[in-house]
């Protein structure tokens, strides 16, 4: 469950609330199932509080999903607002290398229990996922590579900062990223979100209980 949670939040960090949409889905899915189980300990999973909390979150991604907002490209490359050109180039080509598509089946691990049928959807799945993400990274670096796209985007990010300013001293909700720490992990660094699905000693975390990754992808 916080493998998918923790994957919908870095979804929203990035402005991508259409996956985040989609990952809060299965989340809510899950968690259903799960609830219906004979014999859960309310310790360990409160059905009514984490179901609450799961489907506020996506009415909250599909709503901002309606609004269009373009993705957040720096944040996706890690690098910063400042970076320059070379900078960019180089983010790029070692995401792109990370994230590969062809990459992300060759690191799952086979579970010896996993049916053949389990294991071909889950492999269909994680290469969509990765497919995305690859996608993802090209569309960011074809803005920030290119001098006028960069501007352009520049100059819009720095009004919504702006409209976001103009609500200073309200009480308004907590950011992604300010959820992200409270939740998960103290010393986050935004610059590094897509390592982020890391546990503490480095460990991979899965969304399946019928495979796990051999090395981090997400």
């Amino acid at each position: 469950f916080q493998a998918i949670s923790r994957r919908a939040t870095l979804y929203e960090m990035i402005r991508d609330y259409g996956q985040s949409a989609n990952d809060l889905r299965k989340l809510i899915s899950l968690l259903q199932k799960q609830a219906n189980k004979p014999g859960v300990s309310p310790k360990v999973f409160n059905k009514h509080s984490d179901l609450k909390q799961a489907r506020a979150r996506l009415l909250s991604a599909e709503d901002e999903a309606r609004k269009d907002t373009p993705l957040n490209f720096y944040l996706i490359l890690g690098v910063e607002p400042s970076c320059s050109p070379a900078d960019v180039k180089k983010a790029y080509r070692k995401a792109a290398l990370r994230h590969h598509p062809d990459k992300a089946t060759q690191l799952l691990v086979r579970n010896e229990n996993a049916d053949d049928g389990f294991w071909r959807d889950v492999a269909k799945e994680v290469y969509a996922d990765a497919d995305h993400l690859f996608k993802t990274i090209g569309e960011a670096y074809n803005i920030l590579s290119d001098p006028d796209k960069r501007e352009e985007y520049d100059i819009e990010e720095n009004l919504r900062n702006a409209s976001r300013r103009a609500y200073k001293g309200r009480s308004t909700p907590r950011s992604p990223e300010q959820n992200y720490r409270r939740h998960y992990d103290g010393g986050f660094n935004p610059r590094h979100w897509q390592s982020a699905g890391q546990s503490n000693k480095g460990a991979p975390r899965s969304r399946w209980s019928g495979y796990e990754y051999s090395d981090d992808y997400w």
